[in-house]
């Protein structure tokens, strides 16, 4: 078995034989950086900062090529040499990871004598990776790591010394940090062998996920009829983690909390896919698999997880779990999964469950039998899509399904509807016994579905009775 620095070194090799004409060595540790550049253009030379996590935002005029090797160097000395005669900001901020403190760069600014105005953001290009038995895929170059109890910083620094690797950014609650590893990196194969390591208890590439299809038009106009809007003060509330959240004054309404975990910085305006949008609309309640609202709203708290390309990976699907644990109490509905199990996404599912939510996740359109996750992890529970009294024909099964709800709302089908939905009943059962846990209200749906699993709209009623 080949050890941790032969791989490193096999990676030195391919890396240099792949880019030689441009940048050969990137790395960043707080405020040092490791860098070797030939004949390469400044706007190209900080797609690699871009990669790394740093907003990059630079005048269209500011036009040069560099080249030069620096080695641990103080970054605005380099930034000096490099930028002259141009001027440039730095953003910096001090951050607390896992094993203690450090202090991120995460704004580069660079402008002609037109000044700051002018700048334009650079936008960061996520490539995406298959592996090599083609059973999943993830970012390209990236790798989350767990270090073990008892770890430190100087653990840290190792390993980012002999893996070329540099913090992208850090998950506090669930302990994990985002590296990014040398161009060319096998990050599969590098993955694997730490599990040899003592220091790090996980170790995975950044998965990526893909939204389900949901077999009609993504996203209307939400119906009004006899919804009552929820209470604004509500702390109990759906967290939707999906593609995002559409303008829709019902909707708005309803929902008392958004974030786009895909950009921090920027409110959440946007959905591209419309998934998140119809999710959110069957949370609230404002649209019902029989057609009509149920008349009950529920509060809604909106988390933007995929990208406009209907993509996430595992470290945003984290920071988007942490998100709603924080900021809302109520179920948490994820309309979406893969049959790629990830011990990270596991972790923030269980510690979502020990934070008290009640977690539903859709099983999957594919009726494959497999477990698909994290529907398939414990303590979150499976849904699938019923199609009047049977469990739909497209609909997944197997023992990881807990509940069947209705899969079809308007022209759109799938376990994403069922999910949403779940959720809803759900919230409105939390909303009417405000003391019921997770574990409660869990085994309230239990019993009101009875041994079938389906939730019919006799089990609706007799969860959402006063």
């Amino acid at each position: 078995m080949r050890s941790l620095l032969q791989i490193v070194a096999s990676v030195c090799c391919l890396f240099t034989v792949s880019v030689q004409a441009e940048v050969s060595a990137f790395r960043m540790d707080q405020t040092r950086l490791w860098l070797s550049a030939e004949n390469v253009s400044l706007h190209r030379l900080f797609e690699h900062f871009s990669a790394a996590g740093v907003r990059v935002e630079i005048d269209p005029l500011v036009q040069k090529t560099v080249s030069g090797s620096w080695q641990n160097a103080e970054m605005e000395a380099v930034f000096d040499t490099l930028l002259s005669p141009y001027d440039y900001l730095l953003d910096w901020q001090r951050e607390t990871g896992p094993l203690g403190g450090f202090i991120r760069l995460t704004g580069i600014h660079i402008f002609s004598e037109r000044g700051p105005a002018e700048t334009k953001p650079l936008t960061p290009v996520r490539r995406i990776e298959t592996s090599m038995n083609g059973r999943f895929r993830f970012v390209a170059r990236e790798i989350l790591v767990g270090f073990a109890p008892g770890s430190s910083m100087d653990d840290l620094r190792t390993f980012l010394e002999r893996t070329g690797g540099t913090v992208i950014a850090v998950n506090l609650p669930l302990g994990v940090y985002r590296i990014l590893l040398p161009e060319g990196t096998n990050v599969t194969d590098l993955a694997a062998q730490l599990v040899n390591d003592r220091r790090i208890v996980l170790a995975e590439p950044n998965y990526v996920y893909n939204l389900p299809e949901t077999g009609g038009s993504a996203a209307g106009a939400s119906i009004v009829g006899n919804w009552t809007p929820p209470p604004a003060d509500s702390p109990m509330a759906v967290a939707v983690l999906d593609s995002g959240l559409l303008a829709d004054g019902n909707l708005n309404r309803a929902v008392i909390n958004s974030y786009d975990a895909t950009n921090p910085d920027s409110p959440l305006i946007s959905d591209a896919v419309g998934h998140g949008t119809l999710m959110a609309q069957l949370a609230a309640g404002l649209i019902d698999p029989g057609g009509k609202p149920v008349g009950e709203g529920v509060p809604v708290v909106a988390v933007k997880a995929f990208a406009d390309d209907g993509t996430a990976d595992s470290f945003t699907l984290m920071n988007a779990v942490t998100y709603a644990v924080a900021n809302s109490s109520g179920p948490i509905s994820l309309s979406w999964g893969s049959g790629t199990p990830s011990r990270f996404i596991e972790s923030a599912m269980n510690y979502a469950a020990d934070a008290g939510r009640l977690i539903f996740a859709a099983v999957g359109n594919e009726n494959t039998g497999q477990p698909i996750y994290p529907a398939a992890y414990p303590g979150v529970i499976g849904v699938a899509a019923s199609d009047g009294d049977r469990l739909a024909e497209y609909s997944n099964r197997g023992d990881f399904v807990q509940l069947i709800a209705p899969g079809t709302a308007g022209d759109s089908t799938g376990t994403s509807v069922a999910t949403a939905y779940a959720a809803h009943v759900a919230a409105l059962y939390m909303q009417h016994h405000p003391e019921a846990t997770a574990v409660e209200t869990a085994a309230a749906l239990k019993k009101a579905v009875g041994p079938s699993g389906f939730l019919t709209e006799e089990a609706v009623r007799e969860l959402t009775v006063r």
